[in-house]
């Protein structure tokens, strides 16, 4: 068993966060308050789901080897 990383994964997440800091400029912009993400923010929060998905992929992992060792 073993953990494969993914930077696709990443990379989407990454663009994900990209559009989302597209729409909150936009929509700072339309209310004339400054809401939108910094470039640090959007890779942070990329970073924070990528960190999540890896988590929950090792969960799975060792779920999956305790099962085997105990069967």
């Amino acid at each position: 068993m073993a953990i494969e990383i993914d930077m696709g994964i990443f990379d989407r997440l990454l663009r994900i966060q990209k559009e989302r800091k597209k729409h909150m400029d936009e929509l700072s912009i339309s209310l004339g308050v400054d809401i939108s993400f910094s470039d640090e923010e959007v890779m942070k929060f990329a970073m924070e789901e990528y960190e999540k998905h890896v988590k929950n992929e090792i969960n799975k992992e060792v779920q999956k080897w305790m099962k085997s060792l105990y069967s």
